[in-house]
């Protein structure tokens, strides 16, 4: 599996420097001559290709970051060069004479590809940083006494590029929203507690925590599980944090939750063997990865919240995970269990979201009729 990703991202890699390279060559225009432009596709090919190196012979989460980075700057580019492309195909055939004087030698166009460049660049970086709440009401098949709202996040990926500031935003919207208790359905930290305990960020988690009533209860995801599972669970349950690892809980005698380890886990135990023995409460699951929805719809639960697909974070990776996936993002009932997969309130790799946003799942449960 390694390899054929490596192979991936090196084909993708030369792909898209060579597009990159030769869109540069043309917006230079004569500014380079011939010899400039060849070393401008040299240098191009040795950076993303040192990069790479850089990557796999570290390994590192920097020579990763970095490299991811690097190709989502390319890709944006070439973005740009189609979108200009289509602009100017429609312009040039609807608003000819007008559009020719304004596009004179060329100018206008090497000026848009430019200005959709940096608008997607900030458009991504706004879509990371800037979270949104969705909302969404559930008929519980058990009885519930009494109406409940219940906040839910995925991917917060505590660390180098999430830190203080983003949990800050989280604890506002909790204060603004008023849930009673808030679930986070895996990967809580990115790899490890290194830059959690760095940039100090206990005490922004303790105040999240005490800004709901009834806590925040969370389970593992992929990132979550890479060596460092105890110092997590110690971090977060130092915050106050309920970790649910494989376990169920019963909460303020009107719910049950369930909390299941990573599928990369293979040991982990099967969710039928996790629910409770008599169920006379709403029972939901948090299951990180949405990767075995169509097992899970047929035992009695009511609602299942993963996260895990970032809804692809980035465009267009947002059709894979759709068909990689039963439900790859969003709501959908299926059987008697409504399933909600979010995007995730953080990111992987690179503080960049496009085609997919920052979010909060506020959740009310309702009483029957």
């Amino acid at each position: 599996m390694r390899i054929f990703f490596l192979a991936v991202t090196f084909i993708l890699l030369q792909t898209m420097t060579y597009g990159v390279a030769r869109g540069l060559q043309w917006l230079a225009g004569d500014w380079f001559g011939i010899a400039g432009k060849r070393w401008l596709m040299i240098g191009l090919f040795v950076f993303s290709n040192a990069l790479l190196a850089f990557a796999i012979i570290g390994f590192s989460k920097v020579g990763f970051r970095l490299l991811m980075t690097w190709q989502a700057l390319l890709w944006f580019f070439i973005m740009a060069i189609l979108a200009t492309g289509l602009i100017n195909m429609l312009l040039n055939q609807f608003v000819s004479q007008f559009y020719h004087s304004l596009m004179y030698q060329n100018f206008g166009v090497r000026i848009l590809i430019i200005g959709i460049f940096l608008a997607i660049i900030v458009q991504s970086v706004y879509n990371a940083y800037t979270p949104t709440v969705r909302y969404l009401k559930i008929t519980p098949n058990q009885s519930l006494a009494k109406p409940m709202r219940i906040a839910m996040v995925a991917d917060l990926h505590l660390g180098f590029l999430v830190g203080n500031r983003q949990l800050d935003k989280l604890t506002k919207i909790m204060q603004s929203e008023k849930p009673e208790l808030l679930l986070i359905a895996g990967d809580v930290l990115d790899d490890d507690t290194e830059y959690y305990e760095r940039e100090n960020m206990h005490p922004s988690m303790t105040k999240l925590v005490q800004s709901l009533p009834l806590g925040v209860y969370a389970t593992f995801g992929n990132h979550d599980v890479f060596g460092h599972e105890n110092q997590i669970v110690t971090a977060l349950q130092q915050a106050g944090v309920t970790m649910l690892i494989d376990e169920t809980l019963k909460v303020d005698e009107r719910l049950y939750l369930v909390g299941r380890l990573d599928d990369m886990i293979k040991m982990r135990k099967p969710t039928a063997n996790l629910l409770p023995q008599t169920i006379d409460k709403p029972v939901i699951l948090l299951d990180h990865r949405p990767s075995q929805i169509d097992e899970n719809v047929k035992l009695p639960i009511d609602l299942q919240v993963s996260g895990h697909t970032h809804n692809g974070q980035v465009f267009p990776a947002n059709f894979i995970v759709k068909y990689l996936n039963t439900v790859a993002y969003g709501h959908k009932r299926i059987n008697d269990t409504d399933v909600l997969v979010t995007s995730g309130f953080g990111f992987w790799g690179v503080p960049f979201r496009l085609g997919s946003q920052s979010e909060v799942w506020i959740i009310d449960l309702q009483p029957k009729s």
